[in-house]
C-alpha cells in the first residue's frame, strides 16, 4: 500500500475512532452498539483499500509485462545506477581533495607515506574515471531508452487512432451501401409509380375487355413481390 495511503486510511480511522468514543461518553446506552458500527467501518475501510492496493499491483504488473513498462523498467534501472554512480563520485572527488590537500600541506613527510598518499590518490583517480564512464555510459542508454519509449507511445497512439479512422471508414462505409440501397429502391418505386400512372391512363382510354384484362394482369404482376 502506498504511503499516502496509509496516511489516509489512518486520518479517516482516526476520525472515526474519535467521533465514536465522543459519542459513547454523550450516550453509554449505545456503547456496545457504537463498538460494533466502529469495527464495521475500519473493516470496510480496510477491506476498501487492500481492493485498490490490489488492483494498483495487478494493474502495475500487466503494465511491466507490455514494450513499454518494460522500457520504462529498463528507465528506471538506469536512473538508479546513475543516481548511485554519481554519489560515489561525489564522494570519490571528496576524498581526492581531501589527499591532496594533505599531501601539499605536509611539507615534511617521509618517502614511503608520501609514496602511499599519491598511491592512493592514483587509486581514487581510476576509480573517479571509472565512474565518470560508466555515467556516460547510462546517461547514453537512458537518452536512448527515452527516445524508444516516446515512439512507442508514438506508435501505440497512431495504432489507437488508426483503428479509429478505421470504424469511421467502416461506418461510412455501411452509409455508403444503405445510401445506394435506398437509392436504388427510390428509382424502383419511381418507375413503379409511372408505370401505374401510364397502365391508369391507358385504363382510362380502354374500352375493350380484352385491353382491361391485359392491363389488370400488367398491373398484378408489377405489383407481385
Amino acid at each position: 500500500m502506498r504511503s499516502i495511503d496509509v496516511i489516509r486510511l489512518a486520518l479517516i480511522g482516526g476520525v472515526v475512532l474519535l467521533s465514536l468514543l465522543f459519542l459513547i461518553r454523550i450516550l453509554p446506552v449505545v456503547r456496545f452498539l457504537l463498538i460494533i458500527i466502529l469495527v464495521v467501518l475500519l473493516a470496510m475501510v480496510l477491506v476498501y483499500f487492500l481492493t485498490n492496493t490490489l488492483k494498483e499491483k495487478k494493474a502495475q504488473k500487466a503494465y511491466e509485462s507490455t514494450t513499454a513498462g518494460q522500457i520504462a523498467g529498463k528507465i528506471s534501472d538506469c536512473e538508479g545506477q546513475l543516481l548511485r554512480l554519481k554519489e560515489e563520485r561525489a564522494n570519490i572527488e571528496k576524498s581526492l581533495r581531501d589527499l591532496k590537500q594533505k599531501l601539499k600541506s605536509a611539507t615534511k613527510l617521509n618517502a614511503g607515506m608520501k609514496s602511499q598518499t599519491e598511491h592512493l590518490v592514483q587509486g581514487f583517480e581510476q576509480e573517479l574515471q571509472l565512474r565518470n564512464t560508466k555515467i556516460i555510459f547510462y546517461e547514453q542508454c537512458l537518452q536512448k531508452l527515452n527516445t524508444l519509449l516516446k515512439q512507442h507511445e508514438l506508435l501505440t497512439a497512431l495504432e489507437e487512432k488508426k483503428a479509429e479512422l478505421d470504424k469511421y471508414r467502416e461506418k461510412h462505409y455501411d452509409e455508403l451501401a444503405k445510401m445506394e440501397n435506398l437509392r436504388w429502391e427510390v428509382e424502383r418505386e419511381t418507375v413503379s409509380l409511372e408505370t401505374i400512372q401510364d397502365l391508369s391512363t391507358r385504363m382510362q382510354h380502354s374500352e375493350q375487355l380484352d385491353d382491361v384484362l391485359h392491363l389488370q394482369k400488367e398491373l398484378e404482376k408489377m405489383l407481385a413481390p
